[in-house]
């Protein structure tokens, strides 16, 4: 049996240690509006401490491996990213393996995407097999799964575009590293869905742009489930004729109200999910929805 604990979007905050101006003409100071001044900041005002509290459920349930699909940040800071990794227990020694790829808020800005702040500070939790020195795609086998990262945060000028893509060439990579790898269930992990819980395209300020050449991708790499980030709420969307396999989204692990955490469980031919979400009465996470699927690459 492997257990895996999967989490996202903890959205951690932090005062920049730069007070250089140039830190904010960007998008950075209508995101600042739109958190201080708009209303979103009081949602993830408990996002530190959750995350602290997410630390304590990883250590507590002990899990075979972490999974992290993006947007540790608010703004992209260096500041937060460092924040959010030593809540977690990254700065230390990470709490157990793990596989973390960035959400558009960690690359929020083009200075945060070259500076690789999240890649140095989520190291632990990004080893695995590639094929090159660039850093994503990478695969990390725990058990008889294959966990495989995949980064499509991309920097906007615009402060409304949160889109982000995989690219053609993260695509090539994919598939050769696919070809390498030994058998067994595939997960793709990436910030982005494939389709909203409607089983609709999200809005083009906020898609993977590259969506369609996803669904071809899956199919030829043989990838059994992708999960991700990016929405709040979490959900799962079975496989059909616009899905080649099955997508979880875990939700945010900090935004009140919405709070939580998957627990997957692989016995057998079966996938057990579990939802941990936070009980402000009790200041815990708690077991809530469950449910099973079968896993392609794990019915023999």
């Amino acid at each position: 049996m492997v257990r895996l604990l999967h989490f996202s979007d903890i959205h951690v905050t932090a005062a920049p240690r730069s007070k250089s101006w140039r830190e904010w003409c960007n998008k950075r100071l209508m995101g600042w509006i739109n958190i201080h001044l708009l209303g979103r900041g009081a949602r993830l005002a408990q996002a530190g401490r959750l995350t602290r509290l997410l630390h304590t459920e990883i250590l507590q349930r002990q899990p075979d491996a972490v999974i992290f699909s993006g947007d540790a940040s608010l703004l992209g800071f260096p500041a937060e990213l460092e924040e959010a990794a030593r809540l977690l227990g990254l700065a230390e020694n990470a709490p157990c393996p793990g596989v973390a790829v960035p959400g558009n808020h960690d690359y929020y800005v083009a200075a945060a995407a070259r500076s690789g702040a999240f890649e140095r500070l989520f190291a632990p939790w990004q080893c695995g097999l590639r094929l090159s020195q660039r850093p994503y795609p990478f695969a990390c086998r725990i058990g008889p799964v294959w966990l495989i990262a995949l980064h499509a945060a991309r920097p906007h000028v615009g402060f409304w575009d949160a889109s982000g893509s995989v690219g053609a060439s993260q695509w090539q990579d994919l598939q050769k590293l696919c070809q390498k790898l030994d058998p067994g269930p595939r997960i793709a992990v990436c910030h982005y869905p494939l389709l909203t819980e409607q089983r609709r395209p999200e809005g083009w300020h906020r898609r993977l742009r590259d969506a369609a050449d996803a669904r071809r991708w899956i199919e030829s790499c043989g990838i059994s489930l992708w999960l991700h980030g990016h929405r709040h709420r979490w959900y799962y969307l079975d496989a059909g004729a616009d899905l080649p396999c099955p997508t979880i989204g875990a939700g945010s692990a900090t935004q009140r109200g919405r709070a939580g955490y998957l627990e997957y469980r692989l016995d057998g031919p079966g996938l057990h999910v579990l939802r941990r979400a936070y009980d402000p009465d009790t200041g815990t996470f708690r077991d809530a929805e469950q449910f099973q699927l079968v896993l392609r690459g794990l019915e023999t």
